[in-house]
């Protein structure tokens, strides 16, 4: 898929996925940037590879690939025989769009610690970081504890700042609008004076939404480097069938009505790889003992608000962090690759309470468990009313007509889908899995659940 030919487009680089990834002498000053370059030791799936041998792509190539598709994508939608927005803009606010659309994504990540979102849960509180409060549409609760996309804030807003600033505090601002949706952007941000015609929401969606750069990268990168098929889904085919309408709500993203298949697969390659990769009953353990290894402060290490700090901390810190406390708990579960042996796996159609009188079964033998939980939903529309026009439209056209409907009112996959997908796993350590079968396995039977 070749997107709109630019002249600032003078450096190349070679990407697995996508082949030549173009880029801009400005795009070239960001990625040297040691903020990013940072990426490079940021594993993109965490502890996957404990699993996946393969996987072991970090940060920095994803945000290169997100970078790569929204220039895509936005070429696609200003270009395409049904595009609105070229009407309504000139070669200078498009080209504008263009600039700060790509930095977003490809800074959309760039608040990510070690592990990615394994270290997340021992991040600081936000009033340790230096944060544009001012920016935001609302007032920002400074005593919660921060996330990725806080960190990312704080890096895109730094490096508006300095002697030496790679970005002017407009474009920073507009950017941060685009990675944050409680940030308001600039009075600088170029936009058309008819509500209708925002072009604001469109862009925030194409970095942060349903159907955005974001996922469409990371599904087929990480699918590819795990060496499985779930992730797989026809890119061209999604992005060939994007395309947007004027609402009263601004510019929002439309799909074909015959692409809603790919967009539905597209969504089926999300909720299989979190419930085969992401969810991998291997994995979720290695989290919680990350996790536990920061709280208990078995680590000479912590997670700062100082981004110089920040600079610092990457896997490799953490591995020798551990390394070094390897008699640890918790450490040297890690260190040495020990997951607990897990017992069961509990369904749908279990009845509710099933795992606490489980874990007391257990506990009244002295056997220590691990009880983990975690869910996703196939997509925020399925939750929507069917008539909601705030999503992705679907575009009909029959006998000359076209008319605009809510996805969920027009795919029976999101009806099918409502309800989240729930994983939930009871664990023990590996030497207590007999005992712990002797146990559960007469319970289980007695309620007619094996």
């Amino acid at each position: 898929m070749n997107s709109m030919k630019s002249p600032l487009d003078r450096y190349k680089i070679r990407c697995p996925i996508h082949g030549n990834i173009p880029f801009s002498d400005r795009e070239r000053q960001i990625i040297d940037h040691p903020f990013f370059q940072r990426l490079r030791h940021i594993s993109q799936l965490g502890f996957a590879s404990y699993v996946y041998p393969g996987a072991t792509h970090s940060r920095f190539s994803h945000s290169l690939g997100a970078m790569h598709l929204a220039g895509v994508v936005f070429d696609h939608l200003v270009s395409s025989p049904q595009s609105c927005i070229r009407d309504q803009f000139p070669e200078d606010p498009l080209h504008y769009f263009r600039t700060i659309l790509r930095f977003s994504a490809l800074l959309h990540d760039c608040g990510h610690a070690p592990f990615s979102h394994s270290s997340e849960p021992v991040f600081p509180l936000r009033n340790t970081l230096d944060l544009p409060v001012k920016w935001y549409s609302k007032p920002l609760d400074m005593q919660t504890r921060a996330s990725h996309e806080d960190f990312s804030i704080a890096i895109v807003f730094a490096l508006s700042q300095g002697s030496s600033p790679l970005l002017s505090e407009e474009e920073s601002r507009d950017i941060c609008s685009l990675i944050d949706h409680d940030i308001s952007p600039s009075d600088f941000f170029p936009n058309s004076s008819h509500r209708p015609f925002n072009i604001h929401p469109l862009l925030q969606r194409l970095v942060s939404g349903e159907v955005d750069v974001d996922r469409m990268d990371y599904l087929l990168r990480d699918s590819h480097y795990a060496g499985v098929s779930y992730g797989k889904f026809d890119l061209d085919r999604l992005i060939q069938g994007l395309h947007c309408t004027a609402t009263e709500h601004g510019l929002v993203l439309t799909m074909e009505n015959n692409v809603r298949y790919a967009y539905e697969d597209f969504l089926l390659a999300r909720l299989h790889m979190f419930l085969q990769v992401y969810f991998h009953k291997t994995l979720l353990p290695f989290d919680f003992f990350l996790k536990q290894a920061f709280q208990e402060r078995e680590l000479d290490l912590q997670i700062t608000g100082d981004l110089e700090n920040f600079l610092m901390l990457h896997d490799d810190s953490v591995h020798s962090a551990l390394w070094k406390v390897r008699t640890k708990k918790w450490a040297s579960r890690i260190v040495f690759r020990k997951p607990p042996k897990r017992l069961f796996q509990f369904e749908h159609y279990h009845p509710d309470g099933l795992e606490e009188l489980m874990i007391q079964q257990l506990k009244n033998a002295g056997i220590e468990t691990l009880f983990l939980r975690s869910s996703r939903y196939l997509s925020k529309f399925s939750t929507l009313p069917r008539d909601d026009a705030n999503s992705l439209l679907i575009r009909n056209t029959v006998m000359g007509k076209t008319m605009y409907l809510p996805v969920q009112k027009v795919s029976s996959l999101l009806d099918q889908y409502r309800q989240n997908a729930d994983l939930k796993y009871l664990y023990c350590d590996q030497e207590n899995y007999e005992s712990a079968r002797k146990i559960l396995i007469p319970f289980l039977e007695s309620r007619k659940l094996l």
